[in-house]
Order: C-alpha cells, then structure tokens, then sequence
C-alpha cells in the first residue's frame, strides 16, 4: 500500500530534543511517518535512534518537542503509547527468559487482546503458525531455551499480534536466516496494507531501500532530512549517514605469504560438522559461509574450545588439545561471539576492565593489577581503534554497539592471539563502525596476524577475505580463492552445495542431541517438587525403619503444626523472591505479631477483641510491608539492606513490648489454633489450600505472570506494560501479610508473648524457598514447592532426633540439601541452554 500523505501521520515526533549532561543526544529532530508507509531510520550507533524511538514508546521523556500517535501525545507514558497502538521490536528482544513463549505473548498485547488463560495455548500456537506453518517454537518453551533468531521471532510475532497502528523494528533482520527475513517483508507489506506505519531501524542499507518508501537521516543527534527511497543511491546514503564521501568499503587486502600455516586442522569432526581440514597462512583471513546451521558456526566455536570435536589442531607446528576454552586460549586462539551481550561484554564492568580483562597478566606485578599501566593500555587501544567514549570507567554498555564491539576487538587484540577467530564482527554495527573494523582486521592481517571470520553477509567476506571456505551439512563444501572471491560466486556455492551430511562422531552425536528427558525435566519448575517427595518419602522410611514411634500420630501432629508455621513463611518470602526480592523482617514481623497478640488475646475472650486482633495483624504486616517497599522503590535501597534494617527495628520493638515472655495466650484461642482433623492440624489443612490457590493464581492468572515477569527482567516487564513499582508493592504486602498469617500457628505453639519467638524462621523461610525450587535472583519457584521444602526441613529436623543424631547434624544435613537442591537444579537448566 503506498502512503497515505493526505491522512493525519500514525507518529509525529516534532522539534524532539534530548539532553544527558553535556551530550546532546537529539537536536531538534522530527520524524514524521504517514499511514500505510514504511519509513527507514538510518545513521550511524550513537546517532540518536535508539534515543528517538525511547521517547516515541513513552520510555524516555525529552527535553522538548512533542511525540503524538494520531495526533495524541505519549510523551512520558508508555502505557499510552500501546493504548494508541504503538508496538516495537528492539534490536535486543525484551522478552522475560524465565516466563514460556505463550506468557511473554500474552503479557506484550494489549488487555483487549488477550486470550483467557485456558486459551493461552492454542492462542499463542496459533500466532507462531501465522509467522511460519511449520515452525518449531513451540508455546510452552522457556523463552530462555531458545535459540538468538527464534527470540527474534517470538519479539516480532508478539509485535504483529499487536494490531498495531505504529510498528517499530530495530534492527529486525540481524539475527534472522534468509527464509525469516523474507517472510518479516510479507509481514510488513501485510500491516502496511492495512494501514499501519512502519519504522525501518536497519545498518543493512540495501535492506532499507528495498523495504522502505523514505528515509530520514540522523547524523550526531540532528536530523540529515527525509528523502524518497526512489533515485538515491546507497553511496548517497552512506555520504548522508557518516557527512563525507566513502571511496571503499573494504581496505585493501594483502599478499598471501609463502609460509607454512599458522594454523593446521585435519579430519575434525564434533558437534555439527564433519571432517574439517583448512590451513590457515600468515596474514590471511579466511570466510566461512554458508546456510545458518551447516556448521561454520559449530566449527569456529569448536577451535575456540566451546564446542566438543576431536581431530588433528596444530598452531606453529604444535598440536594442540581443544577440550576447553582454557586451551584454545593457551594455543593463541582469542574467539569475539556473534553474542556480544551474553558472551563478550560485561556490561556492568567498566570500558577498561572489559579491555584488560583477556591481557590482564600484562597488568600484574607481583600479583597485585597495576591500574596505570592497565589504563595506559586501555587508552591507547580506545585511541588507535578510534572508540568515542565519555570516561574509561563507564561501563560499557553505556558504550553503543558499534563502539562496544571495538572494545571487544581491541581487548581480543591485546592478547596478542596467533589466530583471532570473530563470529559476525559487524552484526548490528553501523556503516562508521563497520569501515573501523575492517580497517582494524586488515591492518592486523597486514602485519602479520591471521583471522578466521564467520559471516551471514557475502558481500562482507568477499571484501574482507583472502579465502572463504563454503559449508554445507557440517562439511567444506567448496572452496574459493584469489578471483573467485566475490559476492557472487559466495551465494553460487552455497546454494549449488550437494553435500550429504555423514554420520557423526559416536561423541558428537551424543552432543548434539541435546540434552536428555531427564535433565529436561529436572530444569522443569515442577522438577523439585518431585525430588523433595521422594526424599521425604525416603527418609521418613528409612526413620520408620529405626524407630517404630516415628509413625505414631502424636508425632505426626507435632510435625504437621511445625510445618504450618515455617510453610506459611515460606510462601510469605516466596511472594517477594519471585520479583526478585528477599525480605529478612520476615522472622522478627512475626515475633512483634506474636507479641501484640499477646496483650490483645490474653483476658477474657470476646467478639470485639477477636475483631481487634485479628485488624492489628493485618494494620501491623501491612504497615511492614509498606514500609520496606518504601525503602526498596523511592529510597532505592538493596532488599537486604532495606529488610535488614526492618529486622533490627522490629526486634527491638518486641524486646521493648516484652523483655521477657510474658502474656498468656486465652486458652480459647489456643483451642481454636490448634485444633485438628483426626490428628492433622487444621492449620496445616489450610496452609496446602493456600498455597494451592496461590499458585493457581501464580500460573493461571495474570497478575501471577506479572509477578513472574518482573523477576525474569525488569525492563522487559516494563516495556510489556507492568507496572515495576505497583508489583512489588503487591509483592512486599502478600509477603507480610502471608508472615502474619504464619504468626497465628506460631501463637499456638508458643502461647505466650515471647519476643524471640519468630526470630529463626528468616532464614528456615529463605531455605524452604531454596530447596523448593526458587531462586534469589526472581521468578522461580511455586507456592507448593515452598510447602515442601518446609516439609522436608522439619522432616530432617524430626528425623534427627529419631535416630539420635546431634543438632549439629541437623544443620549439616540442611546444608547438604540446599546445596543438593542448587546444584541439581542449576546444573539442569545449563544443560538444557546449552542444548
């Protein structure tokens, strides 16, 4: 559908302005898309686009100017900004990794649009066979267990399922096959057809002027203008994007040496690929291309140590054993991943730090990091590798891609490596940056340094390769040299390769089958719930076995009331890890409970002086709970610290009301508490009801999968619609409000005001939590698997005294099983990634 210029535009951004410190990240810029038009978003990283549409989505507030959607604003509000049908894929997919494929849909559409959660699945299938009828992503799948393109997917299918009004890609075909960015296209012509304006964000400036119909150029944060796609050239565009005119693209190459190879590998055969055989020379760059999944990925990361493969490797004449990072390094192979963000920066570290960090014995004297001559280095890299930065102690993802990336280089360079080996050095790299790194690989090729470069862009290694070796089905399928490395002859081997994939490695081909059943399962969230029954079943066997009174039912009644108390804590600290939170007043919340009670409970029972107690409860955990909310969202202190400080003040407010125990309990009530059902527990009843329900709804409802979403990532939560600072208050209330319910079986117990009372349940509730399957770091974890954790707790504790064992033994015993539980679960989850 052509563009609509006489309608009102989908998106307006007018004389938009924004400022941080003394950079000017947008200089009056206007954008203005038309409906039913794709419009192209071009300059070079650090340009000002990514700034541009933050403050387009609502995310990011400008200095000046005005953003509207069908003439309404969305400056500062990014829930408005989807109400008014604005969607977005980021150049990093903002999904939440620990929620399934159908959840993360489900939370990136708008109310309206969404299914009832007993249609999620279906519903989400259905959306994913609309991209592709034969696709693979299945709804259920943890969206951390998919591969980087099928993320991609995920994001754009969640977009699309939008309806949008205003569609926004970033970078969309980065990490897509040739198949997928086809299909992206039809996706684009179909919603622009409809009507929905497009901004097309893309380095790939062929790509722009297929799909676009104009474009509008951002250089240093000020508009370049906007220009019909029709009749400018892509030397114009590139003029436009970096101010001058670019005589080539690709540096030229240097004279291959007559010298023995610096690199020798005969008959490898592992993971993906089968009996490999190159030599690499001096000064040589070598390109593997081929269809994404024919193992020249599988091939380059097995030379770096990371994929399992055996076969003969020799560097200068030497073998060399690959079974580890450790080696491939020690050999003087330095590997810069496709992945930056997962497997080349540390984002939080500084610029220097991420620098150092591969040479930092260069660094060390006497064991100690000599911070000038680490900053000496570090500078004259960022110098010579022309990286544009405020301050070396940034951190680096304050850095835009294409500069991270020469970072990334220069740290691979200071190593000094014998080959360097860079999986897509370009990838989401703008056209400046882009020229700086093929400079930066020739200059070190012409100097001496070798390099082997995977790339999905033909183009890319015909400009920059000496010789590019063609796989298909795990082998080199042809191989070309001298003349016959161009762009052309690259797409003409890959798509004519006829090679048939032989059968691999006994090892290999247990590698690459991904990891088993079993340890699919246990990375399940349900897997601990399974493992704790089975060893509380077993050990309460193995007890019965030794000491027939085990299995008497005043022992049973005993151990069931314990387990109401610690489960109901449990499930109170569950409520706020699953965002990520941890709450240690927990313990103390229920002592202060413990002892308000006590002076309210402890004459004459009457109906006002239930009512009073039970309103003093709830006042007092919601007043907690608030109060740590307070400390964590507007104050912005850590959880620990923030509960930490919540724990001194209301232990000392316990001490104050009772220095000693003191107030019995009305024997009434502790009737009530501890009433049971044969010879369980009516709190314990309730307990498994409640932690039932809660999970239910931690699962099934929405606000359960929001929940889930901010521990997962914050950020995309956000993005997704969910409010931060409203979900944890939600969070830090259900946890103090599950604490003081867990006060009532505790007042049974202790039937009087003691004010030590709750102390110890801080930490018993955190392990429950642990060994249940939940994590510090959020989203993990259930309501039941909490509840069983609690069971095994007590169980060990009972069973110890059975069998005579010290408490000591308790204690070690516990250690044991949380370890056991981490580990295991852990460990599962890595296999399963990596997979």
């Amino acid at each position: 559908m052509a563009p609509n210029k006489d309608a009102p535009a989908a998106l307006s951004a007018l004389a938009v302005g924004k400022s941080y410190g003394a950079v000017r990240a947008l200089d009056s810029v206007t954008l203005i898309v038309q409906p039913g038009e794709v419009h192209g978003l071009i300059g070079q990283n650090g340009a000002g686009k990514s700034t541009l549409m933050g403050i387009a989505s609502g995310a990011v507030v400008p200095d000046s100017g005005q953003v509207l959607i069908d003439g309404e604003s969305t400056i500062g509000d990014p829930q408005r900004a989807r109400q008014l049908g604005l969607a977005m894929v980021r150049q990093e997919p903002a999904l939440m990794p620990d929620l399934s494929v159908a959840e993360n849909l489900y939370l990136g559409v708008a109310e309206a649009l969404r299914p009832s959660i007993s249609e999620l699945e279906p519903w989400s299938a259905g959306l994913l066979k609309r991209w592709r009828a034969e696709t693979t992503i299945e709804p259920g799948a943890r969206v951390n267990t998919l591969t980087s393109e099928q993320r991609f997917i995920v994001d754009i299918v969640r977009a699309l399922a939008c309806n949008p009004r205003v569609l926004i890609l970033d970078e969309p075909t980065e990490h897509l096959q040739s198949k997928d960015v086809e299909r992206l296209f039809e996706c684009i012509a179909e919603v622009t057809a409809g009507g929905t304006g497009v901004i097309y964000i893309s380095h790939r400036i062929r790509e722009v002027r297929q799909i676009a119909d104009r474009v509008t150029v951002l250089r240093d944060g000020q508009g370049q203008g906007t220009y019909e796609v029709n009749g400018l050239s892509e030397e114009k565009i590139i003029e436009l994007i970096v101010g001058a005119a670019v005589s080539a693209e690709f540096p030229a190459k240097n004279t291959r040496r007559n010298s023995p190879p610096i690199l020798e590998v005969e008959n490898y055969r592992g993971h993906g690929i089968d009996n490999v055989t190159i030599k690499l020379l001096p000064g040589e760059i070598i390109g593997l291309a081929g269809v994404d999944g024919n193992g020249q990925r599988d091939f380059l990361r097995a030379l770096a140590g990371l994929n399992p493969g055996e076969g003969n490797v020799s560097v200068n004449g030497r073998p060399v054993t690959l079974r580890h990072p450790d080696n491939a390094t020690r050999a003087g192979m330095q590997f810069i991943s496709n992945d930056r963000h997962a497997e080349s920066v540390f984002e939080d570290l500084s610029i220097t730090a991420n620098f150092s960090l591969r040479s930092l014995a260069k660094d060390v004297k006497g064991g100690i990091v000599n911070s000038r001559s680490e900053g000496r280095r570090a500078a004259e890299s960022l110098s010579a590798l022309a990286v544009k930065f405020g301050s070396r102690d940034d951190p680096i993802r304050s850095l835009s891609g294409g500069n991270q990336q020469k970072v990334v280089i220069g740290s691979a360079l200071a190593a000094e490596p014998t080959v360097l080996l860079v999986d897509e050095p370009t990838q989401g790299v703008d056209i400046g940056s882009r020229l700086e790194i093929y400079r930066i690989l020739r200059k070190t090729a012409a100097e001496g340094g070798s390099a082997i470069v995977v790339s999905s862009d033909a183009g890319e290694l015909a400009g920059l390769c000496n010789r590019v070796l063609v796989f298909s089905r795990g082998a080199v399928a042809a191989e070309l040299s001298g003349e016959k490395v161009t762009e052309n002859e690259i797409i003409s081997a890959i798509l004519t390769a006829t090679n048939v994939r032989q059968g691999l490695h006994a090892k290999a081909s247990r590698a690459s089958a991904g990891p088993s059943k079993f340890t699919q399962m246990l990375s399940t969230d349900w897997a601990p719930l399974v493992m704790i029954a089975i060893v509380v079943t077993a050990l309460g066997a193995f007890t019965a076995v030794l000491s027939e009174n085990y299995l008497s039912a005043r022992n049973f009644s005993g151990m069931l009331a314990l387990i109401s108390t610690l489960a109901l804590a449990a499930c109170a600290q569950q409520a706020l890890m699953l965002v990520g939170g941890i709450d240690l007043s927990v313990g103390p919340l229920m002592g202060v409970i413990v002892v308000s009670q006590s002076f309210l409970l402890s004459g004459p029972l009457s109906g006002l002086g239930v009512i009073g107690s039970v309103v003093a409860l709830l006042v007092i955990a919601m007043l907690v709970g608030t109060f740590n909310w307070v400390l964590v969202e507007p104050v912005g202190l850590h959880p620990m610290v923030a509960t930490l400080a919540t724990f001194m003040a209301l232990q000392g407010v316990s001490l104050v009301l009772r220095p000693t125990s003191d107030g019995l309990i009305n024997e009434a009530v502790m009737d009530i508490i501890n009433i049971n059902l044969g010879f369980i527990p009516m709190t314990f009843v309730v307990v498994v009801i409640v932690a039932i329900c809660l999970d239910f709804g931690l699962f099934k409802r929405y606000l359960g999968i929001s929940l889930r979403g901010m521990g997962s990532n914050a950020d995309s939560a956000r993005l997704a619609g969910i409010s931060p600072a409203k979900t944890r208050l939600i969070a830090y209330l259900s946890c103090s409000v599950l604490a003081g319910m867990a006060s009532i079986p505790l007042l049974g117990q202790v039937g009087v005001g003691d004010p030590r009372a709750g102390i110890d349940y801080t930490l018993m509730s955190i392990a429950a939590v642990v060994i249940g399957g939940g994590s510090l770091f959020g989203a993990r974890g259930s309501f039941v698997g909490a509840v069983l954790g609690a069971i095994l707790i007590a169980q060990v504790n009972v069973a110890t005294t059975f069998l005579g064992l010290s408490e000591a033994w308790q204690a070690y015993l516990l250690g044991a099983m949380i370890i056991a539980a981490v580990a295991v679960h852990s460990k599962s989850r890595q296999l399963v990634l990596a997979g």
